[in-house]
């Protein structure tokens, strides 16, 4: 069970790395293209500037999970200067951490009624590009993936500072920084 578990955790960092990947290379080649179409042929390409906007919400939002799952997002944190004692840290922690799942599970349903609203809708991107139309709830669809991820690291990291708080007592080095990278050709 435990291996089932590491194999689901890494398959979802690789693939988050995956679509941050993809989705900054088809957002940078798209401005590119963009712009020597626009500037030196004088010709703009149709629907490639949408085509930017939206890969660029998949990186957007799957960038969060993974800054989620790093434990690097935005922060402000001075609570290790606050607190004397370890303990009284990790409750601070656990605390920030329950707040940022709330944060992230406040705005789930939201999304997933955005996301639903897409299908039922069946709304097509605006321009064609090569040719056809897209689905826009593709892109919607990444604003519901990328908060159910933060959720989910979120709770897990929250999981990890209440161990330290009501089991272990003492806050593990890896808990103090952000995660370390994984094994992985991405």
């Amino acid at each position: 069970m435990k291996e089932l578990g590491r194999f689901i955790w890494v398959f979802l960092l690789k693939a988050q790395r995956l679509v941050m990947l993809v989705g900054i290379c088809v957002a940078t080649t798209s401005v590119f293209i963009e712009v020597i179409m626009r500037y030196v042929f004088k010709s703009p390409f149709v629907g490639i500037e949408e085509l930017a906007a939206y890969s660029a919400f998949w990186v957007y939002f799957i960038g969060g999970a993974y800054g989620a799952y790093e434990r690097s997002h935005i922060k402000a944190e001075l609570t290790h200067l606050l607190f004397g004692s370890s303990l009284n840290y990790a409750k601070a922690r656990a605390l920030t951490s329950l707040v940022s799942f709330c944060a992230a599970g406040y705005a789930l349903p939201w999304a997933y009624e955005y996301f639903v609203w897409g299908i039922v809708r069946k709304e097509q991107s605006v321009s064609t590009f090569l040719g056809s139309t897209y689905p826009v709830v593709l892109f919607q669809a990444s604003i519901l993936v990328g908060l159910l991820l933060m959720c989910f690291y979120f709770f897990v990291e929250l999981l990890q500072w209440l161990d330290i708080v009501f089991v272990k007592k003492s806050i593990p080095e890896e808990m103090l920084s952000s995660r370390k990278e994984i094994e992985s050709w991405i």
